[in-house]
Order: structure tokens, then C-alpha cells, then sequence
């Protein structure tokens, strides 16, 4: 019987998400790549990629262990570029997208790997995501042809920046920063064609194995309606960098958004009490702050406000056109909305400044 070859597998950015998945995908059997840009490749040769992974999300719980990773091969953009990437391999299972949804427009770097991809493998590779967006991938990469297999609605993502986490990477001296996970809350992924159903129970298997708890929901989980609902929570946070407290204080912009809310999903959530969802934002700042091991409002501001910008306007695009079909009145999210830009703007200035 001929020996199964190892499962390749190549990983877009070597992040927080990067390297998780990197780390649990070769403890579960896989041969790791990554593809990063050109002034990454030196960090990620020279120095291990380190993680402390959570034991509970509660932090008297709470035991972190050091996990040190440096297993891999290494391709940059310059070396797709020139049509020379040695360190591929003959064989390409899977291609993982951790990179933020907003880097997906940026340059050329993607869509040259695609295309060289496509060409090499002759279109036999899975991609997937933990960051859901594959109409976003079809939109600014050209990737309507692709074999897309999952993607993940949960994932391990958490990367509080506490006094201690920042005292470590001093600690460690290495340019590649320390970053959280919490392995014991899972990953969820689903089927997005039925021709990958295989694909995606090894996918899940492999980082089961490597120890990050994978369940396979076998749904479509394609980015869509699910994520516009979250439109106006989204946009509301934002403007106040995530800080739980500081928005729970602002009744106008609460009640605004519980308005909007209730505009955007109005078949689910047909009312909203303000003073009640202010107070649970007010609560999860203070677990936040004393209760749970990682810093959900920093996690949230770094991982969240980078994806709205061009986002926000597909979003906003989309259900104003489905108000505009159906008839739906949602005058409240088009003040918020005109109230984030207007937000974002002044942003952007004092910044400049």
C-alpha cells in the first residue's frame, strides 16, 4: 500500500492567527509554509514564532504555557514576483488566509500568489479562512474560480496587550511579538461546497490532533447576511475604540444603535431595551479588566476597527439596498452611519496632526 503523502499546507501571513493555526496544523501532522512579504522573511528565519497558549479564560484559572514554533519553510512576494518559489512544494492541500480582510486590496502580492498558484497546482487547492470573507477574496482577487472549502467563525485570535504580555516580549527580545490563544474554546467551521466535504473533515482532523478543538458544523458559513446584522454593533463600537464602558455611558449613541439594530434585523431582533444592553457593555468592560485571562476590548479594537473602513461601505451598500427592495425604514442606521464617518474622519485628522 502506498504511503499517503503528508498534507502541505501553505498559511497567507504569520500574525497571531498565522502562527496559531501553523503551530496546531504541524503538531497535527502538516508540513507548514508561509507567504509573507519580503521585509518579514528575516524575523521569521532567524527567530522562533512564540505564543503562550491559555489553560481557561478565567484568569485565576488560568496557567499559560510557552509554545515555540519555527518548523517551516518561508516564501516571500519577491520570490512569486520572479516566477522562482523553491521552498513550495510539489503538492498544495490547503491555502490558509490569515491576513486581515482590509490587506486583501492591498497591491498586488495576493493576486500574483494566486495566479501562481493556479498555474502550478492547476487549480487542485483548497483555500480556506478563520477570517470569513470569501466574497471579499472574490471581489478583489479574482477568486470566483477557486475551490473554497471553510471557514471559521470562532477561532484562537485573542491577543490582549497587558503590562505582563508586553514585558515578556521585552523579555524574549524577538522581533516576531509574543502573542495569546485560548485553545480550549473551539474553532467552528463548515462545509462551503459538497465536493469538499472530505477535505474539510481532514482539515478538521489534523487540528483536532495538533490539540486546537475543531467542530465541524457541516453548514454553509459563507460570509453574508449573518455578519451585515452585526453592521451597526460594529460601527458603534469603533467609534469609541472598543471601550465597552465609555460607549454603555452614552445614551444617545446606545439608544441610536439599538434603533439601528433592530432597523437591520428587524425579523429578529424586533426591540432592544437600551438601559439593559448598555449595562451588559458596562459589565464585560470590568470582566474584561479583572475576570477574564485576555482583554477582550483590546482584542476587539485590533482585530475589528482595521476591517471596517472600505467593509463598512460593502456593508452599508448592501442593506441599503435591501431596505430599499423590501421597503424597510432604517433612517437610525443611516444616522449612524453619517455619525462614524464623521467620527472616522476626525480620526484620521488627529492622526495627521
Amino acid at each position: 500500500m502506498a504511503e499517503e503523502n503528508q498534507t502541505e499546507v501553505l498559511i497567507i501571513g504569520a500574525g497571531n492567527i498565522g502562527r496559531v493555526y501553523g503551530y496546531h496544523l504541524f503538531k497535527g501532522g502538516a508540513k507548514i509554509h508561509y507567504y509573507v512579504r519580503e521585509h518579514n522573511k528575516q524575523n521569521l528565519i532567524n527567530y522562533p514564532l512564540i505564543m503562550h497558549g491559555l489553560s481557561s479564560v478565567i484568569r485565576l484559572c488560568n496557567k499559560t504555557s510557552t509554545e515555540k514554533f519555527s518548523d517551516y519553510t518561508v516564501t516571500t512576494d519577491k520570490d512569486i514576483s520572479n516566477g522562482n518559489a523553491p521552498n513550495l512544494p510539489e503538492h498544495l492541500d490547503y491555502v490558509i488566509f490569515t491576513v486581515p480582510a482590509h490587506r486583501l486590496s492591498e497591491g498586488d502580492w495576493l493576486k500574483t500568489l494566486i495566479t501562481f498558484i493556479n498555474d502550478k497546482y492547476q487549480k487542485n487547492v483548497y483555500y480556506t479562512s478563520p477570517i470569513p470573507d470569501e466574497t471579499g477574496m472574490e471581489r478583489l482577487l479574482n477568486m470566483d474560480k477557486c475551490l473554497f472549502l471553510l471557514c471559521s467563525f470562532s477561532g484562537p485570535k485573542y491577543e490582549p496587550r497587558s503590562k505582563d504580555i508586553i514585558e515578556k516580549d521585552n523579555e524574549e527580545k524577538n522581533p516576531n511579538k509574543v502573542i495569546v490563544f485560548c485553545p480550549t474554546i473551539p474553532d467552528i467551521v463548515g462545509n462551503l461546497t459538497e465536493e469538499a466535504k472530505e477535505a474539510a473533515d481532514k482539515y478538521v482532523n489534523i487540528l483536532n490532533k495538533g490539540g486546537l478543538k475543531t467542530i465541524n458544523i457541516k453548514k454553509d458559513t459563507e460570509y453574508g447576511i449573518n455578519a451585515l446584522l452585526a453592521a451597526p454593533l460594529f460601527t458603534c463600537f469603533a467609534m469609541f475604540n472598543w471601550n465597552f464602558y465609555n460607549i454603555g455611558r452614552n445614551l444617545d449613541t446606545m439608544s441610536l444603535m439599538t434603533a439601528s439594530l433592530c432597523e437591520v434585523s428587524i425579523k429578529i431582533v424586533p426591540f432592544i431595551p437600551t438601559l439593559l444592553f448598555a449595562s451588559v457593555l458596562i459589565l464585560i468592560h470590568f470582566i474584561s479588566l479583572y475576570v477574564c485571562s485576555f482583554d477582550i476590548e483590546a482584542f476587539c479594537n485590533a482585530h475589528f476597527k482595521v476591517k471596517l473602513g472600505e467593509q463598512t461601505d460593502y456593508w452599508n451598500n448592501i442593506i441599503n439596498s435591501e431596505a430599499e427592495k423590501y421597503d424597510v425604514d432604517i433612517t437610525n442606521f443611516k444616522k449612524l452611519i453619517k455619525q462614524y464617518k464623521e467620527t472616522s474622519k476626525k480620526m484620521s485628522e488627529k492622526k495627521i496632526k
